[in-house]
């Protein structure tokens, strides 16, 4: 029994070192197998993270380049804008002075237009003025024609009863040259000279002798216009010279 135990010991002896060495087998094997799992998981993250480094990379560089690209879009962009600012700004100050050239002509035209109504009202009164002046010199010349018929008339009426003799001469006056008045000498002239203004008075000068009064006597011819009476006066001055 004793001998039957010891055999059973060692036969459970014998079974635990086999057991032990399957274990160490088994362990060395699990470890092999790890060592392998882990060089082949090691080498596929290996690989794996050398692409996706180089994707990265990739997308890195692309990422740059387009920010590049982007960088550049925006300095032309911004290029762009002030040129497009320079130019509106160019255009609104073209505008702001075609908007004050256009008040400014306005401005001109309003003035213009006035000076126009001005023009056309003192033109319209220039003509009433001409017209007016035309009427009054018609007037005028028919009074002096009349004068001049009284005056033709007078001259052949003094020239056959008191020796009167009418000479036209320069600045168109008319002078009047007396004979047969100094009973010394019937030949001596005696003479003044007569002008009708353009408002129709009488104006006398070159009177020889020198008549005193003369003024006086022009007044009186303009007021009441009577030549006639005038010429007679004179001839009476004139002879009183002589014999006074």
């Amino acid at each position: 029994m004793v001998r039957s135990m010891a055999l059973c010991a060692m036969s459970a002896s014998g079974s635990g070192d086999e057991l032990k060495a399957e274990t160490e087998t088994l362990k060395a094997k699990l470890s092999q197998v790890q060592h392998t799992f882990l060089e082949e998981w090691s080498g596929d993250m290996t690989a794996a993270m050398a692409e996706q480094k180089k994707r990265h990379e990739e997308v890195m560089r692309k990422g740059k380049e387009d920010m590049e690209a982007l960088k550049a879009t925006l300095e032309q962009l911004k290029g762009q804008a002030k040129t497009n600012q320079k130019v509106m700004e160019e255009r609104i100050g073209k505008m702001k002075q075609l908007r004050e050239d256009i008040g400014t002509v306005t401005t001109e035209t309003d003035s213009l237009l006035r000076e126009k109504e001005l023009a056309m009202e003192e033109m319209k009164s220039m003509q009433e003025y001409i017209q007016k002046q035309k009427e009054l010199i018609t007037a005028q010349e028919q009074a002096t024609h009349q004068r001049l018929d009284e005056l033709q008339k007078a001259s052949e009426w003094f020239k056959d009863r008191l020796g009167i003799q009418f000479k036209k001469t320069s600045g168109n006056r008319l002078q009047m040259v007396f004979t047969c008045i100094d009973p010394k000498d019937t030949s001596r002239p005696f003479f003044f000279s007569v002008k009708i203004e353009a408002d129709g008075t009488y104006t006398v000068s070159d009177c020889e002798p020198e008549i005193e009064n003369l003024p006086e006597l022009v007044e009186k011819l303009n007021a009441t216009n009577n030549f006639r009476s005038f010429v007679i006066t004179m001839r009476t001055l004139f002879k009183a010279k002589v014999c006074g």
